[in-house]
């Protein structure tokens, strides 16, 4: 049997293909090392020379995949990749944040990153996986036939977002679950019919319907002048495309780029309008004129967020770093606050039971509050009123030091190894094809910690798997 006998939406890649796609990738890799080390502002060589370093090894695992070739989906080297923009850029850029803290403070989180990701990357390439599967995990959850309707679940993410946003229909007691719903039906169905553009098996008019129901939802998205999720969607829908076709489509972000950056660029003062200055969220035929304005406060050069930002790429990651996070853990521990043994993955366990089966169980929020009080970021007395982004390696060294960010490498790396190489020449819709997909998905969930990461991947599997699952158990498939 061929390793992609049963997947309907994947073809043996093209060596040539995969050639120049890691030919493009290591291009734009020397590149951009290069020039972030010579416009650093950084003078301390062992910092730069750690963060390139960093940037290096978040990149190395997928223009490896790209290389050889490789017919697992890179859901591992998804994952290295975000190491770049949350630690390897903020460090070679001389992040305001992260030069307010001392020498070896800096050093001490750069040195734990780079131990979590040659840990990970260990794990992910001494892991062995035997091929046996259970059916239960490898047959298809839903029929054959479903993958022709796949864009009917973009279309249902579309009709949510507009019903959601622009209308009264959906009560907030149901806006939890039915997001996770559409969501999940909507992330699946994006990326599956991505995988199948990638591989050349799609019609002109299926590519048109497609990008025109990813354009509204970037629209209703941005609307609520939160630009994260729409990003995450953008991301999935290209990583979908280049992991079956092997190419990098420069034209689509030579232009989708320059107008996320200048969306970016605008948000603060688009937030002091709406936000602050309580103005109602614009309307359907109000979105012109909303999107204007934005664009030109993102063309305009503010001189009040001068003070914070010397420049756009400066803004851009900004928001995304998560390395002064570790900064402040490391150099904060155990000097001046103890380790915390444990105490922020007591709540893992928690999350693992049903709530209808505990009704009082901790939120997972609770480890987030822990750590936040621990540094004294948030009030004792409000401890909720804040949230605080510190990412899984941040928490990991708060509880054990640079052996937690290696064991966190280790268990992440093999865990992402025996799911990838199991899924090989499954159907998409198999268990463990789902699964990658939101593993894909949650790899952009760098600002979380382990708890709340790992319940929210739980709650996004139990509509995703658990659903089609039900549905073969009751009905049966053809």
């Amino acid at each position: 049997m061929s390793p992609t006998e049963h997947d309907e939406t994947v073809a043996l890649p093209d060596p040539r293909t995969s050639r120049r796609l890691y030919q493009t990738g290591l291009a734009g890799l020397v590149a951009a090392v290069a020039g972030l080390v010579y416009k650093s502002d950084l003078v301390d060589p062992i910092l730069l020379s750690l963060g390139a370093i960093i940037m290096i090894i978040g990149a190395w695992p997928a223009l490896n995949w790209a290389r050889r070739g490789d017919l697992h989906f890179p859901v591992f080297e998804i994952f290295m990749l975000t190491s770049i923009p949350f630690y390897a850029v903020p460090i070679l850029a001389g992040h305001p944040t992260m030069l307010q803290f001392s020498a070896g403070a800096t050093w001490n989180a750069a040195v734990s990153m780079l131990l979590f990701q040659l840990c990970a990357v260990a794990a992910f390439s001494g892991t062995t996986v035997r091929r046996g599967r259970s059916r239960f995990l490898t047959d298809s959850l839903l029929p054959a036939t479903t993958l022709r309707y796949a864009s009917t679940g973009i279309l249902l993410n579309t009709v949510y977002l507009y019903v959601r946003g622009f209308t009264d229909l959906v009560p907030n007691e149901l806006s939890i679950v039915l997001r996770a719903v559409f969501f999940g039906i909507g992330t699946v169905a994006l990326f599956v019919e991505m995988r199948r553009w990638g591989a050349g098996q799609l019609r002109g008019s299926e590519q048109a319907v497609i990008s025109l129901n990813l354009l509204l939802q970037l629209i209703f998205l941005f609307r609520d002048l939160y630009l994260i999720v729409g990003i995450s969607i953008l991301l999935l829908a290209l990583i979908g495309y280049v992991s079956t076709s092997r190419r990098i489509p420069i034209a689509v972000l030579v232009v989708v780029l320059p107008i996320v950056a200048v969306l970016h660029h605008g948000k603060t003062v688009m937030r002091t309008l709406y936000w602050e200055g309580k103005a109602p969220a614009p309307n359907l035929t109000e979105l012109p004129a909303f999107f204007e304005t934005w664009f030109l406060q993102g063309l305009a050069d503010p001189t009040e967020q001068e003070a914070t930002s010397n420049s756009l790429a400066g803004r851009l990651f900004e928001r995304a770093s998560l390395f002064q996070m570790l900064c402040l853990v490391t150099e904060r521990t155990p000097e001046h606050e103890p380790y915390l043994a444990g105490e922020s993955y007591k709540y893992v366990f928690a999350q693992l039971v049903p709530r209808i089966l505990w009704p009082g169980k901790p939120s997972s929020l609770e480890s987030n509050i822990l750590l936040a009080v621990h540094y004294g970021l948030v009030s004792r007395d409000s401890p909720a009123s804040v949230s605080i982004a510190f990412g899984m390696i941040a928490e990991s060294y708060a509880n054990f030091g640079l052996i937690g960010c290696a064991v966190l490498g280790l268990l992440l790396g093999h865990v992402y190894r025996r799911i990838s190489v199991a899924a090989i020449g499954l159907p998409q819709f198999s268990g463990l094809g789902l699964l990658t997909i939101l593993l894909a998905a949650w790899s952009f969930q760098v600002e979380q910690i382990f708890a709340t990461w790992l319940v929210s991947l739980l709650q996004a599997a139990f509509v995703v798997i658990g659903g089609p699952m039900l549905f073969r158990t009751f009905f049966g498939q053809e």
